[in-house]
């Protein structure tokens, strides 16, 4: 992990001057109350690719709005004010971002005891955008098939885009509340919950702040095996991603394919972890499950093989015409408007920003190992594809040098957690930099935050469909693949 949290009081106004300049990326913003009550507000910012940097400013009066000068600033300063109350001077648009038309004013529910909220009858305004033959077409929030519930509303000339207005957090679980008085060694099982497909990242990342606060660090042969189930979740994802493209666009025989590869990986899994998606794996201290040699081997030839018959797919994937034809130039997300709202992951790489966690501030055992981020420059659908289908190959590389030589010892340590601290930790999830903060007392959690991918890339997406036809949304959409579950938390 990068250098420990720099916390104490700094000014808004070197906080927004460090915004200011290009060296300076927003990570999250977010509130707490401290013992006496009194709430504060924590600005994280990624300095020079080289350290994170958690500097904090109290809340009890007006706090004056980033989003003037980071675009990315918007939706956290919404959430502070739906979570704590807290008053945003200089946002434009303070409408409700978390809590919907039941949800009553004046109730805060990181701030406030809230388990008997009346319910209320609000109205809320979307945006509206007026002119001859312009037409609103609702989408959602219920959807046909499996997918979770998020409201589009699009204002169309015929079939093309000309805005997009989304809602979302019709799943929120208010897990960060969820995380009060948790224990602290138990608080992996909350994480891993809040997104399916990617839990392990959501526990090894609650893992490294738990320890960082404790002052300790897993052993070296759990932090191997974390690498392993990282990049194993990256690899399953990517394969999922590329086939749920062609889904999208009719290509069903490759949909069919890398679903097959996707689960043999899971049996894998299954049978060699006892758990498909790796869930109870990750725990403050290391981890619950070790490998025998056999079975490090046996895992390396299934990750061989999927990974070429993947590639070979791939290859027939982009070399296909109609794919070429739906796939390119179709979602651009410009490499400006990329760094205004902070993307991360694939979507940020697609755009041409050279950003990973694991190069940036490499942690665990990525520490030994020198990456180069996969980067493309279009910021389509098909360079969102290029760089998942790359990144697959570069994780097989990876895990078979690891998985030849994985560290020996032991696989857990226990660590004192009965402790007053605070600690974060962030890692590459497949979905971008996922980050957790923590605050401890007396060994229970009195303060969780959770920075999603998912939560900083879903408001670049409606930036991508002007001047796209409707037709092509769902294509679109899936060509980030964001989660509602973990966005909404």
């Amino acid at each position: 992990m990068s250098q420990a949290p720099q916390f104490g009081k700094a000014g808004i106004t070197e906080i927004f001057g460090m915004l200011q300049t290009e060296n300076a990326r927003l990570v999250s913003i977010f509130g707490s109350v401290d013992e006496a009550g009194k709430p504060w507000v924590q600005y994280i910012l990624d300095v020079d690719k080289r350290e994170y940097r958690v500097l904090r400013v109290p809340a009890d009066i007006p706090i004056p709005s980033a989003t003037s000068i980071t675009p990315a600033a918007a939706w956290y300063e919404r959430e502070l004010r739906d979570q704590f109350g807290i008053q945003v001077e200089g946002h434009p648009d303070l409408r409700p971002l978390l809590f919907h038309e039941n949800w009553p004013d004046g109730v805060y529910p990181l701030a406030q005891d809230v388990r008997n909220v009346p319910m209320a009858n609000r109205d809320y305004q979307f945006l509206k955008v007026d002119g001859v033959g312009v037409c609103e077409v609702p989408v959602g929030p219920v959807h046909a098939g499996i997918i979770e519930p998020g409201h589009f509303r699009f204002s169309v000339m015929g079939d093309t885009i000309l805005h997009l207005e989304l809602r979302h957090f019709y799943t929120h679980k208010g897990t960060e509340k969820l995380f009060h008085g948790t224990p602290a060694k138990s608080g992996a099982l909350i994480a891993e919950s809040i997104s399916g497909d990617n839990c392990f990242s959501h526990a090894v990342a609650y893992c490294q702040a738990v320890e960082l606060a404790c002052d300790a660090r897993a052993p070296k042969r759990a932090q191997g095996l974390r690498l392993v189930g990282q990049e194993l979740e990256r690899i399953m994802a990517h394969i999922g991603d590329v086939g749920a493209l062609c889904g999208d666009i009719g290509f069903v025989l490759p949909s069919a394919y890398t679903g097959r590869l996707k689960e043999r990986l899971l049996q894998e899994c299954a049978n060699i972890f006892g758990t498909r998606y790796l869930r109870t794996i990750s725990v403050p201290g290391g981890v619950t499950r070790d490998i025998s040699t056999t079975d490090a081997g046996r895992l390396r030839q299934t990750i061989k093989s999927v990974t070429r018959e993947f590639a070979e797919l791939a290859q027939i994937i982009l070399d296909t015409p109609s794919v070429q034809n739906r796939f390119e130039s179709t979602g651009v997300l410009k490499t400006a408007v990329a760094r205004d709202l902070a993307v991360v992951g694939p979507a940020a790489r697609a755009s041409g920003m050279h950003m990973d966690v694991r190069h940036d501030h490499a942690y665990g055992a990525y520490r030994n190992w020198i990456f180069t981020p996969v980067m493309y420059h279009y910021g389509d659908v098909l360079s969102r594809a290029r760089v998942r289908i790359d990144e697959t190959a570069a994780s097989a590389l990876l895990l078979d040098e690891v998985l030849e030589d994985l560290p020996t010892g032991e696989v857990w340590a226990d660590i004192a957690a009965d402790i007053n601290a605070t600690g974060f930790s962030a890692v590459e999830s497949p979905r971008g930099e996922l980050l957790y903060w923590i605050e401890i007392r007396n060994g229970r959690i009195s303060r969780c935050h959770i920075k999603s991918p998912s939560f900083q890339n879903w408001p670049a997406l409606p930036l991508t469909m002007p001047g796209n036809i409707i037709a092509d949304f769902p294509l679109i959409n899936k060509s980030f693949n964001l989660s509602y579950s973990g966005c909404d938390r």
